[in-house]
């Protein structure tokens, strides 16, 4: 691989961003990043504005560098927060998409914006597996705005050219991720344990079902597809592992491998906004030669132990 193609990451110090700056190094791109926060790994980046994407120079930062990429992270990434407040997850995303959408369209038109959207913009789907082709009925603000970007990016695309990929990511997981069910359940369970406490209780039925997609996996289907442009301006792409998983399920093996005794229990009050059973159809991406690696008992596997010590 041409070690000179350079990648745009914004959002670029968050769990996502982090895993993707990895990957991407060590596949020979060059990088330059942006998010609020400072990176994780400073030597991963030709460049890093510390910034918000509205207010980021993005002429300075790119310094007339011919992107090949630009991967849209930045945004709000938590349905329950959305919930909480809808405008701000709004504002966190759409002002930025379109300004880095029209910045490329203009000043690079070579570069693919790759955004990655969810499968919330699924919402409770009638029949699975979830195909790119199924309708987009979301039910969470969170879910909202992300078919609104997308939905800005598809007619960016056929009015000004601009080459958009729309990632509808599914249930993503691994060591690092500080938030939802599986560092929930890993925190809730270790605190049992040190307190006595026989079981925990979960929001839900525990029947409700995900696709989990381990990290590591995730950052392989997105550098699959830069590798195989499409020929079209807007591609959609699902990324999951095409495996149909209940909370029970990945609770139950959870705590297993973090060698706890505990009870997992349910209320049976599913939160606002989730939905209930997801799997993906990966068939579309499958074809570019890409296939996950990790089961769900690797991927836990690696998450307990990261628990266990982080705890």
């Amino acid at each position: 691989m041409n070690n000179q193609k350079t990648i745009l990451i914004t959002g670029a110090s968050g769990f996502l961003g982090t895993y993707l700056a990895d990957a991407a190094s060590k596949q020979g791109y060059r990088l330059i990043g942006i998010d609020l926060r400072a990176p994780l790994r400073p030597h991963l980046w030709a460049d890093f504005a510390t910034s918000s994407l509205e207010n980021a120079d993005l002429d300075q930062l790119i310094k007339g560098d011919a992107l090949a990429a630009v991967c849209h992270l930045a945004g709000g990434a938590s349905v329950a927060s959305s919930v909480n407040d809808p405008y701000g997850d709004f504002s966190s995303l759409l002002p930025g998409t379109a300004r880095i959408a029209l910045y490329l369209a203009k000043n690079q038109p070579q570069a693919q914006v790759f955004f990655f959207s969810s499968a919330a913009v699924y919402g409770n789907p009638k029949t699975l597996p979830i195909t790119e082709f199924t309708a987009l009925q979301p039910i969470s603000p969170y879910g909202i705005h992300k078919s609104l970007a997308e939905s800005l990016l598809s007619n960016y695309s056929r009015a000004m050219g601009l080459k958009a990929t729309i990632f509808r990511i599914f249930s993503v997981y691994g060591p690092g991720l500080g938030k939802q069910l599986i560092y929930d359940v890993s925190m809730r369970a270790i605190r049992a344990a040190a307190i006595g406490q026989p079981a925990i209780r979960l929001f839900g039925t525990g029947a409700e079902s995900r696709d989990f997609l381990y990290v590591e996996d995730l950052c392989q289907a997105v550098l699959t597809v830069l590798k195989h442009p499409s020929d079209e301006n807007f591609v959609i792409y699902n990324l999951g592992s095409g495996v149909e998983t209940t909370v029970a399920e990945v609770a139950n093996c959870l705590v297993k491998h973090l060698n706890i005794n505990v009870e997992i229990t349910f209320d049976g009050n599913v939160p606002k906004g989730d939905p209930l059973n997801w799997r993906a159809d990966i068939s579309k991406i499958s074809k570019l030669g890409f296939a996950p690696k990790y089961s769900m008992d690797d991927g836990l596997k690696q998450v307990a132990e990261w628990a266990k010590v982080s705890a």
